[in-house]
């Protein structure tokens, strides 16, 4: 994002944090003297906000240089809870010292709030979502480039199907990927060797493999997990989410949803869609319902000490092997 004029005042929100970091990297080389970065920066997250301190700091002037910013993550002003001092924070806000950028980084935010009505009249709120894999590709080719390294579009596209949709973690991966790679060509083997997969991505992988009744491969990928501490009941809760999101897709097909309205709906990239519409066509109502069943009954014997977890997840994937 090129940014054209400095606001005093920005409301980061979404999920995106290496966008929102790059953005910041920004604002603070547009804004603050070099060489007085650090004194010019201050950050203050969560429990450490109180807003009195906030305005000290505001009313102190910069230390040789024309601004100074203030960050602020995770401060509950945008949800129920902070009353006394989201008014003060608010009051603050309307009346920003002329040398002070304020960025508030939020997770969570109820667009109903006057905080936020406040913000969005007078300054700038930005959303920092997952901007699609057409973009992340571009973005990871550039890096390609960058290095020199060889890659083709169908491993590059692998490369990013088995990664989490988090731009951050992805640029990470990809880091470790080409410092690897000493003849600069990156091979699926590669990246299969060197890249962490997300946990979803691999239970995604495990329930193929149960829905293709491939037992060998799901029993090695659950073993895998476990080796790598990954608890049971994570895994039981992202079988259960899978299969949850197959019959709601099977229950949108029927009803002649189009692909692009699903994905919408189940919040689900494309390409993940297209592969699991080909395993619910292996499942009726019934076997998908009855599946689900058993994840509730596979939850109750773990939490209530009847069975092993480790053994009971594999009970579990038996049982839907055999559905």
């Amino acid at each position: 994002m090129q940014i054209k004029q400095i606001d005093q005042c920005y409301l980061l929100v979404g999920e995106d944090t290496w966008s929102k970091n790059q953005f910041i990297l920004e604002i603070k080389n547009k804004s603050l003297a070099q060489g007085y970065e650090m004194m010019n920066y201050f950050e203050v997250k969560d429990k450490d906000i109180i807003v009195s301190k906030l305005i000290e700091i505001a009313e102190t002037l910069p230390f040789f240089s024309d601004r100074k910013i203030i960050y602020i993550k995770d401060s509950g002003f945008f949800k129920s809870g902070k009353k006394e001092e989201t008014e003060k924070f608010e009051t603050f806000i309307k009346s920003i010292p002329a040398h002070i950028i304020v960025i508030i980084d939020e997770k969570e935010i109820d667009k109903r709030s006057k905080l936020y009505k406040t913000i969005k009249e007078h300054y700038s709120v930005i959303s920092f979502d997952y901007p699609g894999e057409d973009h992340v590709l571009k973005m990871l080719e550039e890096k390609v480039g960058k290095y020199h390294v060889q890659i083709d579009r169908s491993t590059l596209t692998f490369f990013l199907h088995n990664m989490p949709e988090d731009i951050a973690y992805i640029m990470g991966e990809f880091d470790k990927l080409i410092a690897y790679t000493d003849d600069k060509v990156v091979t699926r083997k590669a990246i299969e060797t060197v890249c962490v997969f997300s946990l979803e991505k691999r239970i995604f992988e495990l329930v193929k493999r149960i829905a293709h009744r491939n037992a060998k491969d799901a029993f090695g990928i659950y073993h895998a997990l476990i080796q790598s501490k990954e608890s049971p009941i994570g895994i039981l809760v992202l079988i259960a989410r899978q299969y949850r999101m197959m019959l709601q897709i099977k229950y949108l097909l029927k009803n002649n949803t189009s692909p692009k309205e699903i994905a919408s709906r189940i919040k689900l990239p494309y390409f993940a869609l297209k592969e699991m519409t080909v395993q619910v066509n292996l499942y009726t109502f019934k076997q998908l319902e009855e599946i689900l069943a058993k994840c509730l009954e596979t939850d109750k014997d773990i939490k209530s000490g009847k069975m092993n977890s480790i053994e009971r997840v594999e009970v579990l994937m038996m049982q839907c092997l055999n559905a």
